[in-house]
């Protein structure tokens, strides 16, 4: 690890700290970080803050990055705090140092992770991929969410029933040392979102998401249950947030495709990653209408990367199961939101409603997840 204190913004990187970091990761040999610029990126995450630097280098060093993307953790002391309670800087820093280099799907380039435990401070130096487009939740495209799903079934087959997702604590395996502490951890922060929720939203927050809700704070035995039928089915490693604006497409520009923001990264059951970004990644009307296609595509892509012993039937079950998933971290993520933020990406709470919970309860309407659920 680099000496001296972990930068926590933007505004504490130096040359020193920067040199230090890329010649620690091998990206530079002799040459030093002679100059830098630093600029905060357009759209924020909800839990993390993001700036483009520009490098000047003394000697000038082939291959060294001209720019990168720093990312620290968020300065809104509620959404820290959660980060901090669910070690999301954690995980994220972890599946860098552990998966970076091959994890079976495109990710930026990381050049340094590094954390501190005790405070949550942590910063990633990433490639930058700002030729890259970030899709528009408010108008969703089937196209970006196939292209998505082409390159999520292959990821979830690299990593179907791995041995090495048991030996890494931080994925949490099912059933696993601490997996029941944290399913807790989440009918709390359920139970504690609702309220905030339904006071924040008002009229405009579903019945059928506080329904849901008050289901499954009421019985602690279903996310167990849940979580046991996916080591029956399959356990493989989860994004566990892949939604449309955690993700980079190629532009016009040029750029990729890349999946980012690993904060909430397991191992666990691959229909979690798969319902959102169908029902949170589309409009209802799209998700009525590419659903059974796209759900088809990814099994069919399963199998063709060497899955064996999952039918289309357990498939279609654990994207329902996705679905609950889906909804509940909607719910409990709610109450977070930067209304800032919100603001400065021009979007309504009305648009946010929308996107966060009319499109999950009209899929959880849609797949009657309720009638599985004890009232």
């Amino acid at each position: 690890m680099t000496t001296g204190a972990i930068p926590g913004s933007p505004e504490q990187l130096s040359d020193e700290w920067l040199t230090a970091a890329l010649r620690e990761s091998g990206v530079l040999r002799r040459a030093r970080v002679a100059a830098h610029t630093m600029q905060l990126a357009e759209t924020q995450g909800a839990a993390a803050v993001v700036a483009r630097l520009q490098l000047e280098y003394d000697p000038p060093e082939p291959g060294a990055p001209a720019s990168l993307v720093a990312k620290f953790a968020s300065p809104y002391d509620p959404i820290r705090a959660l980060m901090q309670v669910v070690g999301g800087y954690a995980r994220e820093v972890e599946f860098y140092r552990c998966f970076g280099a091959d994890p079976g799907i495109p990710v930026p380039r990381c050049y340094h992770a590094e954390l501190d435990t005790a405070t949550g401070v942590f910063v990633l130096l990433l490639e930058d991929l700002s030729a890259c487009r970030i899709a528009d939740h408010t108008a969703p495209s089937v196209e970006d969410t196939e292209l998505a799903v082409r390159h999520l079934a292959p990821f979830h087959a690299k990593w179907w029933n791995h041995p090495r997702l048991r030996d890494l604590p931080f994925l949490r395996y099912p059933g696993g040392p601490g997996d029941q502490a944290f399913l807790a951890l989440g009918r709390a922060a359920l139970a504690a979102a609702l309220p905030a929720v339904t006071e924040r939203f008002g009229a405009i927050f579903p019945a059928t998401l506080r329904i849901l809700a008050e289901r499954i704070i009421a019985s602690p035995d279903l996310t167990a249950v849940a979580r046991t039928q996916v080591v029956e089915d399959g356990v493989t490693l989860v994004h566990g947030d892949f939604h449309p604006g955690q993700l980079f497409f190629p532009s016009e520009a040029g750029g990729r495709f890349a999946v980012f923001d690993w904060q909430t990264v397991n191992a666990g059951n691959g229909g979690d990653d798969l319902a959102r970004i169908i029902a949170s990644g589309l409009t209802t009307e799209q998700r009525e209408a590419s659903e059974m296609r796209l759900i088809e595509l990814y099994h069919a892509l399963l199998l063709d990367h060497g899955v064996t012993g999952y039918g289309i039937d357990a498939c279609r079950e654990g994207f329902r199961r996705g679905l609950l998933m889906n909804a509940m971290m909607n719910v409990v993520a709610a109450p977070n939101i930067d209304p800032d933020l919100a603001d400065s990406a021009g979007v309504t709470m009305t648009e946010i409603s929308d996107i966060l919970f009319g499109r999950a309860a009209a899929a959880i309407e849609a797949h009657h997840i309720l009638d599985d659920l004890p009232a």
